[in-house]
This record gives structure tokens, C-alpha cells and sequence, in this order.
């Protein structure tokens, strides 16, 4: 751990959920020291280096205008999104055109893998590194189909123990060694840095964060009332879809 001076971000012992103050976290790194990349152009983590993980689980909108406010600081990170969201649709054009755009403004586009969709998440036996790498890598190729580019790396979402640690031969596991185990693990998780210190020992010298971009906005808003608009947002497109059919 580096000791840290009272204005470096290690100091803050709480924080609310507005975009502003998600910038000046950043604005915070840059004075420490420290430089960002990405999982797909650094395959071993060097010293006061971040990368910064986004699992966009609620919301793709979210997700550009953050890309947007970390280019304008010169800040790159990776940006996973779900094939299988029941929330958003990837395949949209207008979703099609912000993955495009976030991948223009120097971010990595990642694919968030669901693999409750697959597997249970106590299965036993675990699936063999194969069967997984092989299910992985067929969505990296969609995605990559609707980026145009190819897509390499891959974050799991809510991982199952199985994957935590475990390197894989056809993509770059966010969960393997080199940038989990190997170095320091932070998350926004469920708001929780409204109660709890982010970095209650300090900084380490490299580290993994991970953001949700859903659950940052302009104003502060409460977990429980983005996950419910979110959720009306849903079945109000069910509802359009099977009205007309009777």
C-alpha cells in the first residue's frame, strides 16, 4: 500500500453517486500518480496503473455519457455489456451506434458474460474451462460483429466462484490472476460507497476498479429507485409488444 496525502483519493470516506463527484475520483488518480488501461493492451499490470472496469448492467446511456466525461479527462477504461440483458438491447441501432461511439473515443468494448444463463451457479461438476471458453467466445464474436472490431476480453457477471482466479485460453478473464488476485480489487457494488470507505486500507500500487455506470447521475439516485425504473421500463416493453396481440 502507498501511504497517502489527505487530498488523495484513499481519503474519502464516503461517497454519493452523482457524476460530478465520479469525475473528480478520477481527477483525484491523476494527481496520485496514476495511469489507466486497458485489459486488452496490457497483459501484465505495471506499477500506480488502474484499469478501470464498467459492467453496464442497467443502462447503455449511462454508460456513453461516462465514456464521454473520461475522455474529456484522458482517461481509458473498458466497458462490458451484456448480449443476454433483459434491460437493454445490444442489437438496437441506436445502442449499436453508442457501443461504435464509446469504442471511438478510446475505450475497450468487453463483453459482460452472463453465465447463469448457462449454468446453475452451484453446478457440480464445474464446468470444464472448454465448455465455457467455447459458450465466452461465441458471444465475443456477435459482439465483435456489431462493434467491428474484434472483442477480447470478458468480465462475468455476478461471477460464480468457478471463474474467480481462473485464466482461459480463448479470452482475458477481468477475474484471472493478473488483474485480481495479483493486485488490488475495488467495486462501486450496490451503491455501497455511500456507507462504506472505498479504500479503507489505502491504495494499492495497482488495482482493478470496477464502476457501474447505471448507478451514477447527474443527482444522487437511491439504488432502489433506479432498479424499479429500470424494471416499469421493462414491462412497459412487454406490455407494447403483447397488447396488440390480445
Amino acid at each position: 500500500m502507498t501511504d497517502s496525502p489527505a487530498s488523495s483519493p484513499a481519503s474519502r470516506s464516503t461517497m454519493r453517486y452523482r457524476i460530478e463527484e465520479y469525475e473528480s475520483l478520477l481527477r483525484s488518480f491523476q494527481d496520485a500518480g496514476y495511469s489507466f488501461s486497458t485489459f486488452s493492451t496490457t497483459d501484465r499490470p505495471n506499477s500506480q496503473e488502474i484499469f478501470i472496469r464498467h459492467d453496464v448492467d442497467l443502462s447503455i446511456s449511462r454508460a456513453l455519457a461516462m465514456a464521454e466525461l473520461e475522455r474529456q479527462l484522458g482517461v481509458q477504461s473498458t466497458y462490458c455489456f451484456l448480449l443476454t440483458a433483459p434491460v437493454y438491447d445490444l442489437k438496437l441501432p441506436q445502442n449499436v451506434r453508442a457501443l461504435d461511439r464509446i469504442d471511438k473515443l478510446g475505450h475497450e468494448v468487453a463483453l459482460h458474460f452472463d453465465s447463469h444463463r448457462y449454468w446453475h451457479t452451484d453446478a457440480s461438476p464445474e464446468p470444464a474451462a472448454e465448455a465455457i471458453d467455447a459458450k465466452v467466445c461465441e458471444e465475443l464474436d456477435v459482439l465483435g460483429r456489431l462493434v467491428e472490431t474484434p472483442v477480447s476480453t470478458a468480465s462475468f457477471h455476478i461471477p460464480p466462484e468457478w471463474v474467480l482466479g481462473r485464466p482461459f485460453d480463448g479470452f482475458t478473464n477481468t477475474y484471472s490472476p493478473p488483474y485480481f488476485s495479483d493486485i488490488g480489487y475495488v467495486s462501486d457494488s450496490s451503491q455501497k460507497w455511500l456507507t462504506a470507505e472505498p479504500f479503507p486500507d489505502g491504495l494499492d500500487e495497482t488495482f482493478q476498479l470496477l464502476v457501474h455506470p447505471g448507478l451514477w447521475h447527474a443527482e444522487h439516485e437511491p439504488m432502489a429507485e433506479i432498479v424499479d425504473e429500470r424494471r416499469k421500463e421493462a414491462y412497459d416493453r412487454v406490455d407494447r409488444y403483447l397488447d396488440p396481440l390480445g
